[in-house]
């Protein structure tokens, strides 16, 4: 059995195949900055004996910085535990293969990527036939979803828990200290 997650929007899904890689059971549900009880929820209920499972897949962004750690740290985790292996793939893949996609990053910025090229980051909206979510597609947004692994599996580079990581496109931002933490709570 394979189990796939998919974190890095607003909207979280869960898809389990078997080793043919067929859909056996999906769901998501709209969980902003709730996408590890998401996650949780949704497998309790399509795969209660994760006993038969033996590889753990993930949407590896670009998305939520938070969301994206969360898809791929608890593919790695279930995977440690249940002796299994991982891989993964990006969210521009797990929205379609064949069109271009775009995905908000930075607010006003888009990565836009078109089939069979790298992703680029865009502020102006080009012509393009897209798809994807965010601003520029408000009311006709196409989110990242597990059940659209199938048509990726046979081709996933499998792999050893500890190897799998995100793929960020740019250095999240977040904002360093001031001064740098000293146990003891001292500063330096």
């Amino acid at each position: 059995m394979i189990i796939a997650f998919s974190t890095s929007s607003p909207w979280t899904s869960v898809a389990i195949f078997n080793d043919d890689f067929n859909l056996i059971a999906s769901d998501r549900v709209l969980a902003p900055m709730r996408a590890s009880e998401a996650c949780l929820t949704i497998l309790e209920r399509l795969a209660p004996d994760l006993s038969v499972a033996t590889l753990f897949v993930a949407d590896l962004g670009p998305g939520s910085f938070t969301g994206v750690r969360v898809g791929v740290t608890l593919a790695k985790t279930l995977a440690f535990a249940k002796q299994g292996r991982v891989s993964g793939a990006t969210s521009f893949d797990l929205i379609a293969l064949d069109r271009s996609v775009a995905l908000p990053s930075k607010k006003g910025e888009y990565f836009v990527r078109a089939p069979g090229q790298e992703p680029v980051r865009m502020i102006e909206r080009p012509d393009d036939d897209l798809i994807g979510f965010g601003p520029w597609f408000e009311g006709q947004e196409t989110f990242p979803d597990a059940s659209r692994f199938a048509p990726l599996l046979s081709g996933l580079k499998v792999q050893e828990p500890e190897a799998l990581i995100p793929a960020y496109l740019i250095e999240p931002s977040i904002t360093l200290p001031k001064q740098p933490y000293q146990a003891g709570g001292s500063t330096v």
